[in-house]
């Protein structure tokens, strides 16, 4: 199982440069941001540009793969976003960019006086899932749809990379059929829960139904911190519940840089001490690309 760290994009790029560094330096698997125009965690917080911050990590770091944790169409155009991903891939250089995507959460659709539903919205994102693998991987792209209309689009420089990972996350089962049918990797946050056993035994439901669904042989991804209780609160802790991702067959899991206040207040320190264990992880991987 691989270990990534996510990064809020909430730093001034001098204060947030050596910390995209640390995580490649400590061999982490792969380091996120979020993207959001407003995060619901943080509403009144400074927030920077996720391509932006994306970019310039990618100028600072040389072999660590980096994603959006994650993209929604709430103010994403597939055919725009694609644009700037393989802008992206081409900086960052092969194979290190994710693209993970989900469906959306409230904030960012009530800035821009969104009014869907949630089945509406849902019915969005897999047109938009649809339209944006094509644009990543198809030339010309032409598309009429509900939610988009796509005419003569252009993917030259798409054409001739390797593609992009897609993740697709989702905790419903609408969702996650749109992972199996684009035969995309799979994120969950899981399921809220007062306690952390409670919300393990969510993850487990929601892997069982991953499963029923057909979700086969792809990438796993399992946000740790969406638990009721910060991973890096405690080195053994976070170890433990790193175990308990592999033991559901996760192949990739996900951690967050520790913040000084809530959210995601921990030690930094502890960062290096998780570090020293993830070859003990990555023996566990099983199924999915590496």
């Amino acid at each position: 199982m691989r270990v990534g760290v996510c990064l809020l994009p909430e730093y001034a790029w001098a204060e947030a440069a050596p910390r995209w560094r640390m995580v490649e330096q400590l061999g982490f698997d792969h380091a996120w941001t979020y993207d959001h125009l407003v995060w619901g965690g943080l509403p009144q917080h400074p927030w920077q540009s996720t391509i932006v911050t994306l970019t310039a990590a990618a100028m600072v770091t040389e072999r660590i793969p980096l994603g959006t944790w994650v993209a929604s169409p709430n103010y994403r155009h597939p055919v725009t976003f694609a644009r700037d991903l393989v802008s992206l891939a081409d900086v960052a250089g092969p194979d290190r960019m994710i693209c993970a995507v989900g469906s959306g959460g409230e904030p960012d659709a009530r800035m821009l006086g969104e009014q869907l539903t949630r089945g509406q919205r849902t019915s969005r994102f897999a047109e938009f899932v649809h339209v944006l693998q094509r644009a990543l991987t198809e030339d010309p792209v032409d598309h009429e749809g509900r939610h988009y209309t796509v005419r003569g689009y252009r993917n030259l420089f798409g054409q001739a990379a390797q593609p992009l990972r897609l993740v697709v996350a989702a905790n419903g089962p609408r969702g996650m059929q749109v992972a199996v049918r684009h035969h995309a990797a799979w994120a969950t946050t899981g399921v809220p829960a007062d306690d952390v056993d409670s919300w393990w035994r969510g993850v487990a439901g929601l892997v069982d139904r991953f499963d029923d669904l057909g979700g086969g042989e792809v990438d796993r991804y399992l946000n740790l911190d969406s638990a009721p209780r910060f991973s890096l609160q405690g080195k053994e802790f976070c170890l433990e519940q790193l175990h308990r991702a592999a033991e559901l067959g996760f192949t990739d899991a996900v951690i967050h840089w520790p913040r000084s206040s809530d959210p995601y207040r921990g030690d930094p320190d502890l960062l290096a001490e998780v570090a020293a264990h993830l070859p003990e992880f990555r023996s566990r991987t099983v199924g999915g690309r590496g």
